[in-house]
């Protein structure tokens, strides 16, 4: 089990990894812990950081793993404007246009406009 200390710092450290972009960081401390105990936060920085990288390495569609990543946490993502934000990306990268323009209209409902730059582009696809 992970220190609830070690979670709090942690979090501290990869919102100011986040906030430079450093998703290479993130996907690599992540990986060093197994999956079920990653908390809220962490799942999304994950899904956040496939969906920037694109990394095939693993031979596994990144998008695919971070839209099932985000799907394990729906049940706390359906009011937080940046799950759908993350979702609304990674669904457009999967060409799930529909769905893409779904999570931003959500998002924008949540905090209205934040997803505005999301609609204009995706609404050459929907």
């Amino acid at each position: 089990m992970i220190d609830m200390q070690y979670i709090y710092d942690f979090k501290a450290e990869m919102d100011i990894m986040k906030f430079v972009g450093n998703y290479n960081e993130i996907k690599s401390i992540l990986q060093q812990y197994p999956q079920e105990q990653w908390s809220y936060e962490m799942i999304l920085a994950y899904a956040r950081a496939l969906n920037y990288l694109q990394d095939y390495s693993d031979q596994t569609n990144p998008f695919e793993q971070a839209y099932g990543l985000l799907q394990t946490v729906s049940d706390k993502g359906i009011t937080d404007a940046e799950w759908h934000l993350i979702m609304s990306s990674i669904s457009f990268n999967l060409q799930l246009y529909a769905e893409a323009v779904k999570h931003a209209k959500q998002a924008n409902t949540i905090i209205a406009g934040c997803a505005d730059d999301m609609l204009a582009l995706y609404s050459q696809y929907d």
